[in-house]
């Protein structure tokens, strides 16, 4: 058996990709509406949070031959969690991740972390932010001397939590994408953007960074870490090789 972790739209369809080519999978989300959509798609599914101690036990009772990390690109806890795992317990890990960002431009800059997209963002004063909120405490200095919009999903905890932490109301936009260049572009100009923060998510990322420099808005990426993977895969054939390879059924 294969376990799949979960997290991102694109791990959901290789979850199902894998199953469709007869591989045994076991794939983990961390919300309700993650395993509905795995199981959905008939795949076997748990929910939770994991840490190290119950990965092992559940490769164990599962007698799990690989794993596969397909949670998004910023679980950097996971990440470790999954090569620690790996090495312990003496099965391949294989990490499934989209492709970074193909745009280059003079008004796209990197930032290595939170804390410092934040102080590059203080030279805007219209900041549009589509990092999600778990982090987002780590911007609060623009978010109290800057004019701060938040893209968010839709959930009422994660509006309220915004609101707490002194965006106000009409700049929390809950939205649920994926949203195309031409929305992106039009709610840049609604809100008069002069600063997009934004994470390396890909293909998922580009519309907006695309809208953003249509306008002229500087975008500021934040990184992805680094990690050294021994096996990487974008899609799923090349997961499918992979697994052959191994003589993984």
């Amino acid at each position: 058996m294969i376990l799949l972790f979960d997290g991102t739209s694109d791990s959901r369809k290789l979850a199902s990709d894998l199953s469709g080519y007869g591989f045994d999978i076991l794939a983990t989300a961390t919300t309700d509406d993650g395993v509905s959509k795995l199981r959905s798609e008939g795949i076997r599914s748990i929910m939770g949070k994991l840490e190290y101690d119950s990965i092992i036990t559940l490769c164990r009772k599962n007698s799990i031959k690989v794993l596969i990390d397909g949670s998004h690109p910023y679980a950097n806890s996971l990440h470790e969690t999954c090569i620690r795992v790996a090495e312990d317990i003496g099965i391949p890990l294989i990490r499934y991740e989209r492709d970074n960002i193909k745009i280059n431009n003079i008004r796209i800059f990197y930032a290595n972390n939170y804390h410092e997209a934040g102080e590059m963002a203080m030279r805007g004063h219209n900041i549009f932010i589509t990092t999600g909120i778990k982090y987002i405490w780590c911007l609060k200095n623009i978010i109290d001397e800057r004019n701060v919009y938040v893209r968010i999903i839709p959930d009422p905890e994660n509006i309220e939590f915004l609101i707490k932490m002194g965006i106000k109301k009409d700049h929390i936009i809950a939205m649920e994408g994926n949203f195309d260049e031409n929305l992106n572009r039009a709610l840049m100009e609604y809100y008069r953007i002069d600063t997009l923060i934004t994470k390396d998510s890909g293909f998922n990322a580009e519309p907006k960074v695309k809208a953003a420099l249509s306008l002229d808005i500087n975008v500021i990426i934040i990184s992805r870490k680094n990690f050294p993977w021994k096996l990487k895969a974008g899609n799923p054939m090349e997961i499918k090789k992979i697994l052959n390879d191994m003589g993984i059924k």
